[in-house]
């Protein structure tokens, strides 16, 4: 064991020997912590912490990918090695043909790629500037067979027209274990991997998922949207909870569900409910008065 994953163990206070299931508890406790600290040496030491277990969880995904390419090999018996070697030696022979035939190819095609490389720099300094980051987190799936997220973001821009663009983000969130009662603990590290990378303006959620987030990740309050009387905070779309930095009861999400917005999206879901937040702070007035609007416009359907 190199000294770098000794060191990880040693700070998070674990045996070498502790098991995913210890490991994974954890993890979970350490992001249940987040949202109580506030000093920079305590958000430092937290850091540390995510990027300890980080190590050791990417240290046993390399375990697992070599104990399976060492069951496949075990097929040849006592000649294991020798296969290994074997496909060792073609990799390494076909690379050289195909770096030989990447370098011609590349001479021939090279102008072309470099214009085109240019024309999509072009492209994209035309675009108008990114009204806001959308996060689909939860049981979600967009319909393009593709993956792609083009044609959501050109649906949400169809239905607020006050945007001109967004940039969309899908992470697939589901439920499992007995009943489909619980989130996946391997997708929510990977959930939480993208939440602290990308840091979206606003936050799509399924219920579930609304009630993991909401303990960690610090959503806006969206009190505001009631003040002037047209939303009434005692609706039951309204999600309440309370801040447990302040102890005060604050609007952190709206259920639109039902609502004319979500219906019109190119999306797939395998949930109930479906809770908008708003999460980052440089742009909240933006994305609130976007909220605003789905909240309003799903009431007077």
């Amino acid at each position: 064991m190199n000294e770098k994953l000794k060191q990880a163990y040693g700070r998070l206070g674990l045996s070498e020997n502790v098991t995913r299931e210890e490991l994974d508890k954890r993890f979970d406790l350490l992001l249940k912590r987040r949202r109580s600290l506030t000093g920079e040496e305590e958000i430092a030491a937290y850091e540390g912490d995510f990027q300890a277990f980080k190590l050791i969880l990417d240290t046993w995904d390399q375990q697992e990918i070599q104990e399976a390419e060492d069951q496949r090999l075990a097929k040849y018996g006592r000649f294991s090695g020798t296969a290994s070697k074997w496909e060792t030696f073609m990799r390494l022979y076909k690379t050289h043909v195909i770096v030989g035939i990447i370098a011609v190819l590349a001479l021939i095609f090279g102008g072309k790629a470099l214009y085109d490389n240019y024309q999509h720099r072009q492209y994209l300094a035309s675009l108008p500037p990114v009204d806001a980051t959308i996060m689909f987190i939860g049981n979600f799936g967009t319909k393009d067979p593709s993956g792609k997220t083009g044609g959501l973001e050109e649906a949400i821009v169809a239905a607020y027209p006050e945007w001109k663009r967004v940039q969309t983000t899908m992470v697939y969130l589901p439920k499992t274990g007995e009943g489909a009662d619980t989130l996946d603990m391997n997708y929510m590290q990977k959930a939480v991997v993208e939440l602290a990378a990308n840091r979206p303006d606003i936050l799509i959620l399924d219920e579930a998922t609304f009630e993991w987030v909401g303990g960690q990740a610090g959503f806006q309050n969206l009190e505001s949207i009631t003040a002037d009387g047209k939303l009434s905070a005692d609706d039951s779309l309204m999600k309440w909870g309370v801040n447990p930095d302040t102890g005060k009861n604050e609007l952190y999400g709206v259920d639109i569900s039902n609502s004319p917005f979500m219906s019109s999206l190119p999306i797939v879901h395998n949930t109930q409910s479906i809770i908008i937040g708003v999460l980052g702070e440089d742009n909240k007035d933006k994305t609130i008065a976007f909220v605003k609007h789905l909240a309003e416009e799903q009431t007077a359907k």
